[in-house]
């Protein structure tokens, strides 16, 4: 069987998507998707997205009316997580250019609505308020580092001010502070910071799921502006440069309308035999 598939980039984070509207993939397939985010001997990617019919009885009522299809994630691992920020803005890069949805959309993920709008290569999301916010998890082990805080924006995040971000063994302290036992037992993604202007900031990411760095992270980014603010008065709309590329972040001081903003390209579009990967 030859199944379609969708390869896109968000600043960076590249994704394979699939038009599961079908119900062809259960989402089950945890053996299936690591095989296809393989790289070198795959298609190679940070995770999967699969592109649904709106779950209508499963989110919170909204006058924009109902989404307009569901989102679900699947991290490298091939485990489905609660939230991608990246993943979020291709899937509806992918669903305008698609006809799925108009420029300004509305879709579900994990019971939550988000509101996008698409022009031109830009995707700019509204984020959910974040939770789950402390200022002093006592994390931090020496290394020369700062420690900013943990925030949940979709999925945890645990950020660390520090001088050079290019100087940072990211592979090395990503895991150590990923498993620490003040994160357990869900474990959290770790995002090492530089300040390098009014509101200006350098991030790298190592990602739970993907379990490497990552060339930008979605919900990181916004994780690392929130900390900056509070830990830094950073005003918004703070620009984040990292590996894959620019994103901003537009906010308020309750944090009631967090946006996300950066570029989506199409890589491309391909199709696979499943029998070779079964």
């Amino acid at each position: 069987m030859r199944i379609r598939f969708t390869k896109l980039s968000a600043t960076g984070n590249d994704f394979i998507l699939f038009d599961n509207r079908d119900h062809r993939f259960r989402g089950d397939e945890e053996k299936l998707f690591r095989t296809l985010c393989t790289r070198r001997s795959a298609i190679g990617a940070d995770g999967v997205l699969l592109i649904e019919r709106p779950r209508v009885q499963n989110t919170k009522p909204s006058a924009l009316g109902p989404p307009h299809f569901t989102m679900r994630y699947f991290n490298r691992d091939g485990r489905e997580s609660e939230m991608c920020g990246n993943g979020a803005r291709a899937c509806a890069y992918y669903a305008f250019h698609h006809s799925l949805a108009p420029a300004e959309m509305q879709f579900e993920v994990s019971g939550d609505l988000y509101h996008a709008v698409v022009s031109g290569e830009k995707v700019r999301l509204r984020m959910q308020k974040p939770w789950d916010l402390n200022l002093t998890p006592n994390a931090l082990e020496g290394e020369g580092m700062e420690e900013g805080g943990y925030v949940n924006t979709g999925v945890p995040h645990y950020v660390l001010f520090v001088p050079d971000v290019d100087q940072i063994d990211v592979a090395k302290l990503g895991v150590k502070y990923r498993h620490h036992p003040a994160f357990q037992p869900a474990g959290t993604n770790v995002n090492f910071v530089s300040i390098v202007g009014t509101s200006n900031l350098h991030l790298r990411t190592y990602e739970r799921g993907v379990e490497e760095e990552t060339l930008a992270c979605g919900t990181g980014t916004v994780a690392s502006a929130v900390i900056a603010h509070l830990q830094k008065q950073m005003p918004f709309p703070i620009h984040v440069t990292t590996r894959g590329g620019e994103l901003i972040v537009y906010g308020d001081p309750e944090f009631e309308r967090l946006e996300l903003e950066g570029e989506v390209r199409l890589v491309y579009d391909g199709k696979f035999d499943l029998e070779n990967f079964t």
